[in-house]
């Protein structure tokens, strides 16, 4: 149901704009300010700009997390089917569709990402990034977008699945088509998407009938899933594909352009950076400061399964919602001056970069250790490292959202 603007609307704002991606915030601060929950007829959705509404609708029951399933059921009857297996797996992923059924998939995943477990991988990230990191320098080049932070973290995650890591240019060519599906959606898009996930499920399946023939399950989430759920149902090796897809791809994508960004943000701002060369304590604070600062996730979206209102306006439901992450995360009444990037920010740990309530990111904790090992590791190796340009390669991702397509670094 493709939703009409309501008739009290009379504010225009161009989230359409070519140029927006590079700085949306001026506008954004316009938004919170005059309509924070806006009717907008170019996304055919709600937009959500506060950081009081965002937190709310991130943990309303009424709002659903599939609402990327709406993108097919608006195509033909033919191409809906040509989308099945799209959207089989996509439906799978976490049991996302289902509230009770996901809450049981958080509790089984739990016991494998406590804080042991995680800091236990410690010396495997390190052990990655040195390697990426001097490939690089002998080469006497560096990328540290594709070079560097997106291959680490992707070797990182099918690490932690139990993939095997030989296959990282395979998992981040597949990831990256997926990651489409993040878009707005449009047909394209969709079946570049089903492409990835198709070429995926192919290589997946062997390994994990493989790992089931086997008597010793390893310590990683494969053998998570090949072992019985808290209840005793056996996942089937359909469902166990799905879910290392969406590691794949939920795991890695967000964690490595977050890394990036944060790269970015201490070239712009070198005295930051210079603080936090001299006082590394300060560096789990800096992180979320960073993500709240230019987050690598500008907005999710959601969509309403009943009527309902939110300020004034009136929601039907089948309506979509974009809750704008880098809108909450710049609003002054959570925020104190919140254009200013500060590692020290009291209150940085409230960002909602890694969302919150029921569907928040489970693999935050491992995102945080990965982040201390990469920003660590570059003050400590490569003191005098600077940008190639001066103008950041980024490139527009999802709405409102920017991710940079390289950075390429000089070093000593």
């Amino acid at each position: 149901m493709i939703a009409t603007a309501p008739s009290h609307a009379v504010r225009t704002y161009d989230l359409r704009d070519p140029a927006l991606f590079l700085d949306p915030h001026p506008l954004l601060h316009r938004m919170r300010d005059e309509e924070p929950v806006w009717w907008s007829p170019q996304l055919e959705s709600w937009v959500l700009t506060s950081y009081q509404d965002v937190c709310a609708a991130l943990r309303d029951p009424r709002l659903s997390v599939v609402e990327e399933l709406k993108r097919i059921e608006g195509l033909t009857t033919a191409d809906q089917l040509a989308l099945g297996p799209l959207r089989r797996i996509f439906l799978a992923w976490g049991d996302r569709a289902d509230p009770e059924r996901h809450a049981l998939f958080i509790k089984l995943l739990k016991r494998h990402f406590t804080p042991q477990h995680v800091e236990a991988q410690r010396p495997r990230v390190q052990a990655i990034l040195d390697g990426l990191l001097d490939a690089a320098v002998q080469r006497g080049e560096m990328d540290l977008v594709n070079d560097v932070a997106h291959p680490m973290a992707m070797a990182v995650v099918a690490g932690m699945t139990g993939l095997p890591t030989e296959a990282v240019d395979l998992y981040l060519c597949c990831s990256n088509k997926i990651s489409q599906l993040l878009e707005m959606g449009d047909r394209d898009q969709l079946f570049l998407c089903q492409e990835g996930m198709v070429e995926l499920s192919e290589f997946l399946r062997p390994l994990v009938e493989r790992a089931r023939r086997r008597r010793e399950r390893g310590a990683d989430l494969l053998g998570v899933f090949l072992e019985a759920d808290p209840d005793g149902v056996q996942f089937s090796d359909d469902y166990i594909v799905a879910q290392c897809i969406m590691f794949l791809v939920v795991g890695y994508h967000t964690t490595a352009n977050q890394l990036c960004n944060g790269v970015q943000i201490l070239f712009d701002h070198p005295e930051e950076r210079a603080r936090l060369a001299g006082d590394r304590a300060l560096l789990p604070n800096a992180f979320d400061e960073m993500m709240r600062y230019h987050g690598a996730v500008a907005s999710v979206r959601r969509m309403a399964t009943v009527d309902l209102t939110i300020r004034d306006k009136h929601i039907r439901a089948g309506e979509t919602l974009v809750l704008a992450l880098a809108a909450a995360n710049r609003d002054p009444q959570a925020f104190p001056a919140p254009d200013r990037f500060d590692p020290a920010r009291e209150g940085a740990g409230r960002q909602v970069g890694f969302t919150i309530g029921p569907y928040s990111c489970m693999g935050q904790a491992l995102a945080r250790l990965e982040a201390q090992v990469f920003f660590s590791t570059l003050l400590d190796r490569f003191p005098r490292l600077r940008p190639l340009d001066s103008s950041p390669d980024w490139m527009v991702f999802r709405p409102l959202g920017r991710e940079l397509r390289a950075l390429w670094v000089l070093f000593d």
